[in-house]
């Protein structure tokens, strides 16, 4: 984050909030960044927006060529490291929408599309589920599809590469999705040509039909190989890239200089594996920081090796992530594609116009020759002219036309004339009915008949002459042009000129009434309806309707009431409206709880899905899964560590089979997750990882021996070890 100059700090800011006010009730601000990382460490952003649909990201792009800020595209953040003073820019996350998978059925083509926001994970295991193959490495990267495309993520002697076909991607500078072939993508090792302003929304890939056990037995391994090389906690994996060509492994590169258990605050480099940093629970963001650049540093001073780091670090002075030998996040670089190479990718989405707002224009190429022939023997050669072939029965009119016929009278283009309601037919054409022409269009003002208008008529035309008689025809039979004789009913009302001070004293007025109008008692809150309340604070929703009440329908301050409603932990979303004359309804959707835990207060915390604590009460809410052990005294609106998180997830996401006969789920630890039946059988998970597979382990145990003969069973290496009386 910049430091040295306020100005442009004060500029941002700025723009930030004008920002903000730019997509209102979607933006979310200062939001802890630190959940959405694997790194759990980090400060908060300045606007955070979760993309509910392809509308918002729609949104985020009109309003980002109104305003210009930093901007970062988040997935699963197990690449990200965030300042731990935050992120002063917008923060774009993708939301349900983006987590739709379409499957293949056999014998089909073998084609799965999955949304950017969907864990690799989930992704590997599923695929094998259905008798997919190809994918398995991906249960081993905790990174989404969106993510990993950009990184192009791999492990286990694969990639993204590998079976990536095509993607869908949002270009938030330009507002336009396009599908973009995987050649396009400038995929390369652990890099792509995606940018910051590019939003991966789906992805296909291009799998093959295989043994679903052989899938499943080859994930379990790559599982089991990477819990028994690789640390758990707190970390984003390996932090640097291995050296090519053929430079050998970075861990082992670091593990020969010893660096092993090096610490540096609350920042250490792995004992089980010197390419990971792990990070200390509540620990420093620039701890981390300090000891990538330390072990860069050493490495390249004693073995002469630049090592480059997978991390993108947001919100660092650039010179912290250039000594660490990363990349910086969070950058707003839809400006740049001017300045750099455009690549395959820039050339899907088209130029971009300096101003970020106009495209480039493109002109359409010349007609060929075959075409120009056929138009000219269609229209006549361009600019000419030619009079029909019948002629007056009026012998003069005929020798006035032959007196002209060698002169060099000049001849217009080809005007249209809409008079066709009189010549209906040809005989009227060939009985002489006269062309008139209206060009009261081309007179001056001073030169118009108000209420009239001016007619030349042909030369030729019988009318010229008034003595000349047509019998029934008559000039108002052949004239019928709506704009002659007519104007316009505005010109009527509005004088032809306006006074400044007249124009001035109209402004003076129409102000004047409109702020009568919004004093007026007829149009203040009398009405207030709440619905969809049960937990939420009374105090807090009654101090919102009082605020409201009295106040004008079009200036309450709808927006600010909202946001105080949303920082109540039971409120997940509030909408008001306002609707004439005098009414304002607010709807809120409630969290739902689902488990709770006492404290070392000896209080209970109730949680919802997310592990969010809703509640603190002194009694037990026993109509909710307990969580057995003691936890710590959090307040309302925080979230617990990741253990507690997963403990209220298990509580709702028990198997229909196995959810009566549990009793409650207990937390012995940070990484120890288990849960009771009801028949007194301790079931011990371990780490909250793999908790699928390893409740699978434990109905199948169930469904094989019978439950009152178990003391206990333990899945937390993998294979369930059973405990019998």
């Amino acid at each position: 984050m910049p430091t040295d100059d306020t100005d442009v700090v004060a500029r941002q800011r700025r723009a930030l909030d004008r920002l903000g006010i730019l997509l209102g009730p979607r933006v979310r601000r200062d939001v802890s960044l630190a959940q959405f990382t694997t790194y759990k460490v980090g400060g908060p952003a300045r606007l955070f927006l979760k993309a509910r649909s392809i509308d918002d990201l729609h949104a985020v792009s009109n309003a980002l060529r109104e305003q210009r800020v930093p901007l970062l595209v988040i997935g699963r953040g197990s690449n990200l490291l965030i300042a731990d003073e935050g992120f002063d820019g917008l923060v774009v996350m993708l939301g349900e929408f983006a987590e739709d998978i379409t499957w293949p059925e056999r014998p089909a083509v073998p084609r799965v599309v999955a949304g950017g926001a969907v864990a690799l994970p989930v992704l590997a295991r599923q695929s094998a589920a259905r008798g997919l193959t190809g994918f398995e490495w991906g249960v081993g990267v905790p990174g989404s599809v969106g993510g990993a495309v950009r990184m192009n993520a791999g492990g286990h002697g694969s990639d993204i590469a590998s079976s990536v076909e095509s993607v869908k991607v949002f270009h938030l500078a330009k507002g336009i999705v396009a599908n973009v072939k995987a050649d396009d993508l400038g995929l390369r090792f652990r890099g792509s040509d995606v940018r910051a302003h590019h939003v991966v929304l789906s992805a296909s890939f291009a799998l093959s039909w295989g043994d679903q056990t052989a899938s499943e037995k080859e994930i379990s391994e790559i599982v089991r190989w990477r819990r028994e090389r690789q640390p758990g906690g707190h970390n984003a994996g390996s932090v640097f890239v291995n050296p090519e060509p053929d430079g050998g492994s970075a861990g082992a590169i670091i593990d020969r200089l010893g660096l092993r258990g090096l610490r540096i605050g609350s920042a250490e480099v792995s004992e089980k594996h010197a390419n990971f940093i792990q990070c200390d629970p509540d620990g420093s963001a620039h701890d981390v920081a300090e000891l990538m650049a330390h072990v860069r540093s050493r490495v390249y001073d004693e073995l002469g090796i630049d090592l480059h780091s997978e991390v993108r670090l947001v919100g660092f002075d650039p010179d912290v992530a250039r000594d660490a030998g990363a990349q910086v996040g969070g950058e707003y670089d839809a400006t740049d594609v001017s300045a750099r190479t455009p690549t395959k990718l820039d050339d899907k989405f088209g130029p971009l116009a300096p101003d970020d707002t106009l495209g480039a224009v493109t002109i359409a190429p010349p007609l060929p020759p075959e075409a120009v022939a056929e138009l000219e023997e269609l229209f006549g050669a361009p600019g000419a002219a030619s009079r029909s072939d019948a002629t007056p029965s009026d012998g003069s009119s005929r020798g006035l036309q032959d007196d002209h016929a060698g002169a060099d009278t000049p001849v217009a283009e080809v005007v249209d004339i809409s008079t066709a309601a009189q010549l209906r037919t040809a005989q009227d054409a060939a009985a002489g009915v006269p062309v008139v022409i209206d060009d009261s269009d081309h007179l001056l003002p001073h030169e118009r008949t108000e209420g009239s208008a001016s007619l030349t008529l042909d030369p030729t035309s019988p009318y010229a002459d008034p003595s000349a008689s047509l019998g029934a025809t008559t000039l108002a039979d052949v004239i019928v042009d709506e704009r002659i004789g007519r104007r316009g009913w505005w010109r009527r009302l509005v004088p032809r000129r306006i006074s400044p001070l007249a124009g001035f004293g109209m402004l003076i007025g129409v102000f004047a009434l409109t702020l009568v109008v919004l004093a007026s008692p007829l149009f203040g809150v009398r009405r207030i309806e709440v619905t969809g309340v049960t937990y939420a604070d009374p105090t807090l929703l009654e101090s919102v309707t009082d605020s409201l009440r009295g106040a004008s329908v079009f200036t309450a301050d709808l927006d600010g009431a909202q946001r105080r409603l949303e920082g109540d932990p039971w409120v997940a979303r509030a909408r008001l409206s306002w609707y004439l004359p005098n009414r304002v309804t607010i709807e809120v959707d409630e969290r739902v709880a689902v488990a709770w835990f006492v404290g070392v207060d000896n209080r209970a915390r109730v949680l919802d899905f997310e592990g969010r604590v809703l509640a603190v009460l002194d009694g037990q809410p026993t109509q909710f899964m307990k969580i057995e052990g003691v936890g710590p005294n959090l307040p309302p609106g925080t979230v617990p560590s990741l253990v507690y998180q997963a403990a209220a997830q298990l509580a709702v996401s028990l198997p229909e089979s196995l959810a009566p006969r549990v009793k409650h789920v207990t937390v012995s630890g940070p990484e120890s997750l288990g849960f009771t039946l009801k028949s007194g059988t301790e079931v011990t998970l371990g780490a909250p990882t793999d908790i699928r597979n390893k409740l699978i382990s434990v109905l199948t145990v169930l469904s094989q021996q019978n439950v009152d003969f178990i003391t206990g069973i333990d899945v937390s290496a993998g294979q369930p070890v059973v405990k019998n009386d």
